[in-house]
């Protein structure tokens, strides 16, 4: 008490002060403190705080892909690839039961999961690959887990697949996740297929629940994010149609193989692409090389009889010549050496005077070639290149050739005639399509494509290249060719076609001269007044005896024209 007593009240008060003192300065520490972060960090931790209760979704799905009608043609399906740790399961036993249950469930025999799950010296074994949701959820279930199946890891990954098989297989092309491989518009595609949409990310709270408000879809977040669609211009049906067709007549010939090239002269859009042999892209890596790649976009052939569209059309362009020119047709005619013979000259040696639809019809050499040398080289190389002839069309599809046109500098007399009748050039039937399909739209040559978009889009070129009139004149001329020839190649109900059939022998790729092998083609659009669809079919080197265009091909267009005009209801 004596000591308490001793304490001056002064000194009390300054001691008391202090620690006031202290405290107000504490509180303002605190104030201050707080102030800072509820006012001025507030936006930033705010950010931060959201960030770490989202999570980034980092499982996507390619985009589908789908034809004109809103038919499935690829997509991303859920797979599992199943790993084992044996440090986490008991030798043995443990491996003895993780066998059982497995071979129930993945259709392996016990005997070989045994040996797989027994490789102890390694720290993770791979069980099964390509396994499907359905079998996963079975496994995971708590009545297995309850067995005593340990130390199974379920790594999930994303496996295309092509629900229409073989249909199409080479526009669509296939993906090679691990390796970064694609082919056909999964190639072209690429950018749009992978291109995510933007979403909000998900927020967790601290258990690992979705924290949901007002905007928050349940579907969208439980589901994995998909890239955008591609829809293409094939129409399933025609697809299907033309790669039908093409198949028959390449076995029924022994043939190596074909295409069937189903095109809108109006504006570009393929409604059917058949190559064969075809592939399943669901299983392209069992396939040949030779198999999977697009032939008719990457080789090139001479296209003989049919090009005779194009030197005349060409002739009445330069106005080296007029709808009503006569020629005279001796048969057979002498170039620089040459010696030019039409097809059948041993049966007419001099067929005298002919017509334009007259050289159609009888599909004469040398008309073509005397209407080829009425053009100056100039005007003559000029027409062809607005026609494509000898550069890419620009198709939306990989791997496709320029085709062969030589340079005018080395255009002699024998070179600029034999172009005239379909040889000395190469090109690709698709090349040839789009080619031809320009006489179809009055003149306007359109870049083809497989894959749906605006008319207007910078892609599509358009060039007026021939005068309508000039158009309707060959398309007379075609029409009334296949209507007075003894051929029933272009001739089907209902419609008047204009079209021609081309028979060309394979060069020889050993040197000089051609193989006894030859091209069979025909290429045609219909309705002649008023031209909707284009068809180009060519057989490579059919195995049977009288093979031309009009005998092999011929047959697989007025089928395949037959049931497109039924099933666009023309």
């Amino acid at each position: 008490m004596k000591s308490l007593l001793k304490i001056k009240p002064k000194k009390y008060k300054l001691w008391s002060l202090l620690i006031q003192l202290i405290i107000l300065a504490l509180a303002g520490i605190i104030i201050i403190k707080l102030g800072y972060l509820q006012i001025i960090r507030s936006p930033g931790l705010k950010k931060q705080g959201i960030e770490n209760r989202s999570s980034e979704r980092n499982f996507s799905f390619r985009g589908e892909i789908y034809d004109r009608n809103g038919i499935r043609l690829a997509g991303d399906a859920t797979i599992y690839d199943i790993y084992a740790h044996p440090r986490y399961y008991v030798k043995d036993k443990g491996t003895k039961v993780i066998a059982s249950v497995l071979s129930r469930h993945l259709k392996q025999p016990e005997r070989v999961l045994r040996d797989k799950l027994g490789k102890y010296e390694y720290s993770t074994i791979s069980v099964a690959k390509n396994v499907n949701v359905e079998t996963v959820e079975k496994l995971i279930k708590p009545e297995i887990l309850e067995k005593g199946i340990r130390g199974l890891d379920f790594v999930k990954r994303n496996k295309r697949i092509y629900p229409q098989g073989n249909l199409a297989s080479h526009i669509l092309g296939y993906i090679n996740f691990e390796a970064n491989l694609a082919a056909g518009v999964e190639r072209t595609g690429h950018t749009s297929l992978v291109s995510l949409p933007k979403v909000k990310p998900v927020e967790y709270d601290g258990k690992g629940n979705v924290i949901y408000d007002f905007y928050t879809d349940p579907e969208k977040i439980t589901s994995p994010l998909k890239g955008s669609r591609l829809v293409l211009t094939i129409d399933s049906a025609i697809q299907l149609t033309a790669e039908t067709e093409l198949a028959k007549m390449v076995k029924k010939t022994d043939a190596d193989r074909g295409t069937v090239i189903v095109l809108n002269p109006g504006n570009g859009e393929i409604l059917g692409f058949a190559v064969y042999p075809n592939y399943d892209p669901n299983k392209y890596n069992v396939f040949n090389p030779s198999v999977i790649k697009n032939w008719s976009l990457s080789d090139v052939y001479p296209p003989g009889s049919t090009f005779k569209i194009l030197t005349v059309a060409s002739a009445l362009g330069t106005g080296a010549i007029t709808k009503d020119e006569k020629l005279d047709d001796t048969g057979k005619i002498e170039v620089q050496g040459w010696e030019i013979k039409n097809h059948d000259y041993n049966q007419n040696p001099d067929p005298g005077i002919i017509s334009l639809e007259e050289l159609f019809r009888r599909s004469s050499n040398v008309g073509s070639l005397k209407i080829a040398l009425k053009m100056s080289p100039y005007d003559h190389y000029r027409m062809l290149n607005l026609f494509g002839i000898g550069m890419k069309t620009g198709i939306d599809l990989p791997g496709e050739s320029p085709g062969i046109l030589p340079g005018i500098e080395k255009w002699d007399k024998i070179t600029q005639g034999s172009i005239g009748y379909g040889y000395s050039i190469a090109t690709t039937p698709v090349q040839m399509a789009s080619a031809v399909a320009a006489i179809a739209n009055k003149g306007v040559w359109i870049t083809p494509h497989v894959i749906k978009s605006d008319e207007d889009e910078d892609r599509i070129e358009k060039i007026k290249i021939l005068s309508e009139e000039n158009c309707e004149v060959i398309t007379e001329l075609l029409a009334e060719s296949i209507k007075k020839s003894d051929s029933p190649a272009g001739k089907i109900e209902k419609y008047s076609v204009a079209g021609k059939s081309g028979t060309s022998r394979k060069p020889n790729p050993g040197g000089s001269g051609y193989l006894p092998e030859v091209y069979a083609s025909f290429i045609g659009y219909f309705p002649a007044e008023d031209p909707k669809v284009l068809i180009m079919v060519v057989i490579d080197n059919p195995g049977v005896k009288n093979a031309w265009g009009s005998t092999v091909a011929g047959p697989v267009f007025n089928a395949v024209a037959t049931e497109v005009g039924r099933t666009l209801n023309l």
